[in-house]
């Protein structure tokens, strides 16, 4: 096992490099090199045809517009490109994501999505959620409805017993 030349004793043999040993290093690159490099360069990704967006653009879209809330209801006005991408994965079946495979300006395949179909999407959504939350509360509601009848109906019938005189399950 190799051992740490720092963490080593003062009497441990350490190799130090000869004088003939020593390599030497010729003129560094330039400034203007590295932007002669980066000019070269090829981009990876070119622009997108007119009316379509990346899914980060539709995520900063989104947040533009005020389309996404937290669950207090407060407006976002920044939404995560992991929130978009999470829905792209998880859209129901019947109402897909509208993501389709586009060539780009350099002719790479990227996924993108027209802006319109996306934000049509986005709003789709946020109608289904807030009819889920709505019936959520309408069940909510009913068993609650539902538990102060029959408590209604227990005091009423313990009342009856009362009134009658007669025996009560207590008794």
């Amino acid at each position: 096992m190799p051992r740490n030349p720092q963490n080593a004793p003062a009497d441990a043999d350490v190799e130090t490099p000869a004088e003939g040993d020593v390599e030497e290093v010729g003129p560094e690159a330039t400034a203007d090199d590295a932007k002669k490099t980066a000019k070269d360069k090829t981009p990876a990704r070119g622009d997108l045809p007119a009316g379509y967006v990346t899914p980060v653009g539709l995520a900063k879209e989104l947040g533009k517009r005020g389309l996404q809330a937290n669950k207090d209801g407060v407006v976002l006005t920044e939404v995560k490109p992991q929130m978009v991408y999470s829905y792209m994965k998880n859209a129901s079946e019947k109402d897909p994501f509208p993501i389709e495979k586009v060539t780009d300006s350099i002719g790479v395949e990227r996924q993108a999505l027209k802006l319109d179909a996306g934000i049509a999407w986005w709003e789709r959504k946020n109608e289904r959620a807030a009819a889920r939350k709505a019936s959520a509360a309408e069940k909510v509601k009913a068993a609650e409805d539902k538990k102060a009848k029959a408590a209604e109906a227990a005091a009423a019938t313990e009342a009856e017993a009362t009134e009658e005189g007669g025996a009560t399950e207590a008794e």
